[in-house]
């Protein structure tokens, strides 16, 4: 999971350059700038008297980024030609389905997006975009692939704990020294706000000034005590439990919220599965990127640009 963001992060990046770079380019073209001297430049910044023009923020930008937009650009462009020239199509419910998949290992979809805005400085209608070309790659790359309805169900029963829905559990905690401490904090908890006595009982310095909130917990998360894990799987949510002993003394924990979170229907893991073998067997998609390229005669003619194999012709 942490390499799958790692990749996104990577991507979405140079997503954001791109998109500093077109819009700048549409600004320019929307407002040409007449031959004037370098004073008369429009500044966007000034340091010790010295004003930055909008042009070498330009320049500075398309030298460091320009390489790598322009390929991504070109990419891009070659697989809107194929997927135009096939009828390969990707809509909406596609796209949210491929974004449901990246938001996990995130709290909620609002964290997700405005982790993306934090990091890369995208918005959820440009991230979308990017998905719905990695898409269009994808479908083109197996277009010719067929994989049997027998592979994929015998792939789902190879691996049916990868399709399990995840249950996630948000649990607090008091950690008391003794039972008889354990048994107080239980009573006490019966009447008086939970999060409150944990503040003042717990001593579990890491959670006690959170209310002994230990977030969003998934079932078999290893990091939390196995009897606290087999006794909240029998809880309802807003139930407190009875002491549990614990390496560090005993727990009384309270089941804040719980959450189900579906891997899709069985009709969508097939077709992820199905799409998931074809992938297997496709050659590399940045293989598929550059046959397009020579496909559609890409041409870069700046050549301080040039870096793909394509673009020598």
């Amino acid at each position: 999971m942490r390499n799958v963001k790692l990749l996104w992060g990577i991507i979405l990046v140079l997503a954001a350059a791109i998109l500093v770079l077109t819009r700048m380019a549409m600004f320019d073209k929307a407002n040409p700038r007449p031959a004037s001297p370098v004073a008369e430049e429009k500044a966007v910044a000034s340091i010790g008297g010295v004003q930055i023009s909008s042009d070498r923020l330009t320049d500075a930008l398309y030298k460091k980024y320009g390489t790598e937009m322009l390929d991504q650009i070109l990419d891009r462009e070659a697989v809107r030609l194929e997927a135009e020239q096939k009828g390969i199509h990707a809509g909406d419910e596609e796209i949210d389905q491929e974004l449901t998949k990246m938001q996990q290992g995130y709290d909620s979809e609002e964290q997700f997006y405005q982790s993306m805005k934090d990091q890369v400085g995208l918005t959820k209608e440009e991230l979308r975009e990017d998905v719905h070309y990695k898409l269009l790659l994808e479908k083109i790359a197996t277009a010719s692939i067929v994989i049997t309805e027998g592979e994929v169900q015998a792939y789902i029963k190879s691996h049916a704990e990868e399709f399990k829905n995840i249950i996630q559990f948000r649990i607090q905690q008091i950690i008391s020294d003794t039972l008889e401490q354990a048994n107080k904090t239980y009573e006490l908890a019966q009447k008086e706000d939970f999060g409150q006595l944990a503040r003042q009982r717990s001593l579990d310095t890491n959670t006690a000034n959170e209310g002994g909130d230990l977030g969003w917990v998934e079932d078999n998360d290893p990091f939390i005590p196995a009897p606290i894990m087999k006794a909240v799987e029998m809880m309802k949510v807003g139930d407190i439990s009875r002491p549990i002993k614990v390496d560090r003394g005993y727990a009384v924990i309270r089941l804040k919220d719980r959450k189900e979170q579906s891997k899709g229907t069985p009709a969508q893991i097939a077709e992820s599965v199905r799409k998931q073998l074809a992938l297997q067997q496709a050659p590399p998609l940045k293989d598929i990127v550059k046959s397009l390229r020579d496909k559609y005669n890409a041409i870069i003619l700046d050549s301080t640009l040039a870096s793909h194999p394509s673009s020598s012709k």
